[in-house]
C-alpha cells in the first residue's frame, strides 16, 4: 500500500555535474519550499542525460545541490524503481526528501513506457510534474505517469506557463518577430517546419545543426558537418538567412572562413559571419519588432553569429531567450524561460 504521505515530485534537472548555478535549480528549489511546509514527505525523481547517447548516470550531486539550497538534508537512493526502492519510499517520515536515482539510466523512461512508470508511480500517491524544460519530453516519468496517479503541475511550471501566455500576447502577437533557432536538437527542425504560427514570423536566423539540415536539405554541399533529413523548406526560404560565410574546422581542428558554396569534404559548420545588414529594417524602428531565440547558434567557443544578440540588445529589441544551452551559452539581456523545446511546444501546439 502506498504511503499517504508522500508527494511523488517528477522533476527537471537535467544538469551536469559542476553546475551549482542555473534557472533549473532556480524553479524547482522555489516549487518545493512551500511543499515543505506540508508536512508531507518527498519522493523526487529526476533525469539527467540520455540512456541512448550513454551519457546518463548517477546524480548524488544534485541531491547535495538542494540540501545546500533547502537547507535540508536530502538523501540519495540509487535505485528508482523495483522493491528496495518501494521499500525506501514506505519508510520516509514527514519532510523526508529522498532523491530516487537517474530514470534515465533506464531505457524504458525514453521509451515512454507504461509498465516503468507503473512502478515509478508506487514512490508516492500524489504526483506533481516539476521541470518546466522537460515538459515536452514523452517520457515515462512525465507523461505515462500521469496514468496512475492524481497529478497537478509544479508551481515553477505553471509561473513559467503563465509568462510564455504574456510573452505570446505582448511579443509575438503584436509585433514582427524574429526567430532565431540553433542547437543540435531535433526539435527546433520540427519547430521550423511544422509550427503553424510561422507564417507570423518576419525573419528567421538559424545556426547549428539547423542550419546544417537546411543547406543541406536545399543542395548546399556541407562537407562532414552533422545534419537532419529535411525536405526542403521552400515556402519560408525568402525568410531564413543564408550566411554567405560560414567558420568551419577541419580534421585537424584548424578553423578557416569559407564562402558557403566552397565547403570542402574535410570541413565541419561551427560558426557563421552575421551581416548586421539583414536587421536594417529592425534599427529603423526597433519598438516593432520582438525575438524568440532557442538554442546556440554556434560552438560554446566562438562568437561570429552572436553579433546578431549583441545588435539586437543594442537596438533595445525586446525578446525571448529558451533553453538550458541557450541561458548557459548566451549573455542575456531581455525575458528568458528554462525549456527550449517545453517553451516551443507552447508556441505551436500548447499543454493541456
Amino acid at each position: 500500500m502506498k504511503n499517504r504521505n508522500v508527494i511523488l515530485y517528477s522533476a527537471g534537472l537535467n544538469i551536469d555535474e559542476g553546475v551549482t548555478s542555473h534557472p533549473r535549480i532556480d524553479e524547482e528549489v522555489n516549487s518545493l519550499l512551500p511543499l515543505l511546509k506540508t508536512n508531507k514527505a518527498i519522493a523526487l525523481i529526476n533525469h539527467q542525460g540520455d540512456f541512448k547517447k550513454n551519457s546518463a548516470k548517477q546524480t548524488p550531486y544534485i541531491a547535495q545541490i538542494l540540501s545546500q539550497r533547502l537547507q535540508q538534508k536530502v538523501d540519495y537512493f540509487e535505485h528508482c524503481v523495483g522493491e528496495e526502492a518501494i521499500r525506501r519510499s514506505h519508510q520516509m517520515q514527514p519532510r523526508d526528501i529522498i532523491l530516487f536515482s537517474n530514470t534515465r539510466l533506464y531505457p524504458e523512461e525514453q521509451n515512454n513506457d507504461i509498465n516503468f512508470a507503473k512502478q515509478l508511480s508506487q514512490l508516492g500517491n500524489e504526483l506533481i510534474i516539476g521541470g518546466f524544460c522537460k515538459l515536452h519530453r514523452t517520457n515515462a516519468s512525465n507523461t505515462a505517469i500521469k496514468t496512475f496517479l492524481p497529478w497537478s503541475y509544479s508551481e515553477g511550471v505553471q509561473q513559467e506557463l503563465r509568462a510564455l501566455q504574456t510573452w505570446r500576447k505582448k511579443l509575438f502577437s503584436n509585433q514582427k518577430t524574429l526567430l532565431i533557432l540553433g542547437g543540435n536538437k531535433i526539435e527546433k527542425v520540427k519547430f521550423l517546419l511544422a509550427h503553424k504560427g510561422i507564417s507570423n514570423v518576419y525573419k528567421i536566423i538559424i545556426g547549428g545543426l539547423v542550419l546544417n539540415s537546411v543547406l543541406k536539405a536545399i543542395g548546399i554541399n556541407i562537407g562532414r558537418s552533422t545534419y537532419f533529413n529535411i525536405p526542403p523548406p521552400t515556402t519560408l526560404l525568402f525568410k531564413i538567412y543564408i550566411p554567405r560565410l560560414l567558420i568551419v574546422e577541419d580534421m585537424e581542428g584548424k578553423r578557416s572562413v569559407r564562402n558557403f558554396t566552397d565547403i570542402k569534404p574535410q570541413d565541419k559548420i561551427i560558426d557563421f559571419i552575421f551581416e548586421r545588414e539583414y536587421l536594417n529594417s529592425v534599427f529603423s524602428s526597433p519598438k516593432h519588432y520582438s525575438f524568440f531565440a532557442a538554442g546556440p547558434l554556434s560552438v560554446a567557443d566562438s562568437y561570429y553569429a552572436k553579433e546578431c544578440y549583441y545588435l539586437l540588445h543594442k537596438a533595445g529589441v525586446e525578446g525571448l531567450f529558451m533553453g538550458g544551452d541557450t541561458l548557459t551559452e548566451i549573455d542575456t539581456f531581455s525575458n528568458t524561460s528554462s525549456g527550449g523545446g517545453a517553451s516551443l511546444k507552447f508556441f505551436s501546439t500548447g499543454y493541456q
